[in-house]
């Protein structure tokens, strides 16, 4: 019969001590792991699995089916608006004789008015040229072409004998006028050619 020559008081302290060691080392490394330590490095399957994550979009807030909103355009304020070149008036051309006819047993006086883009022309004979191509530009080719109005009523005036004529081209019309002083309505059409055939009743 074999006998162990180990005290049998002696064997519970060498199991303990061999637990002892493992339990000291587990305890080392929790401690380490509780005070802080190098972060790990993340895996090359983590760092595939943050790439794939979307990121939020800067271009707009997402919509209810998951898709970002349109970002809204800035409006441009329309630009202010040029002003367009004003288109300059058409400048005034005539060629016309103006007789004075004093009175029935007088010899008729005659005038040259020449206007070159409303200003007097260098075959202009009539006093007061300027003025008479002036007076042209405001009373347009119509005042010279119109027809007398059979239904107008004029005031049965007289003021004098004197008639007067106006013939040639205003602005490439042919003008045939005709004035006189024998009743209201024509010492009103003489009064407003008055810069071309001068005062009513003057010699």
């Amino acid at each position: 019969m074999t006998t162990d020559p180990t005290p049998t008081g002696r064997r519970p302290r060498r199991a303990v001590a061999r637990l002892a060691l493992p339990l000291a080392a587990l305890t080392l490394a929790l401690s380490a792991c509780t005070q802080g330590g190098p972060a790990a490095e993340p895996t090359d399957q983590e760092t595939a699995v943050q790439s794939s994550t979307p990121q939020p979009s800067s271009t707009g807030t997402p919509t209810a089916d998951g898709g970002p909103t349109p970002s809204t355009p800035r409006s441009t304020p329309p630009a202010a608006p040029t002003d367009a070149p004003s288109t300059p008036a058409a400048a005034d051309n005539a060629l016309l004789t103006i007789s004075i006819q004093q009175d029935a047993g007088a010899a008729p006086v005659q005038y040259v008015l020449e206007c070159v883009d409303g200003v007097p022309g260098p075959a202009s004979t009539l006093p007061g040229a300027e003025a008479a191509c002036a007076a042209l530009a405001r009373l347009g080719t119509a005042f010279f072409t119109a027809q007398p109005n059979k239904d107008v009523i004029c005031t049965q005036q007289y003021a004098g004998p004197q008639t007067a004529s106006i013939t040639g081209e205003f602005n490439g019309t042919s003008v045939l006028a005709s004035f006189a002083l024998t009743d209201g309505c024509e010492i009103s059409r003489w009064d407003r050619a008055r810069d071309l055939l001068g005062t009513p009743g003057a010699q």
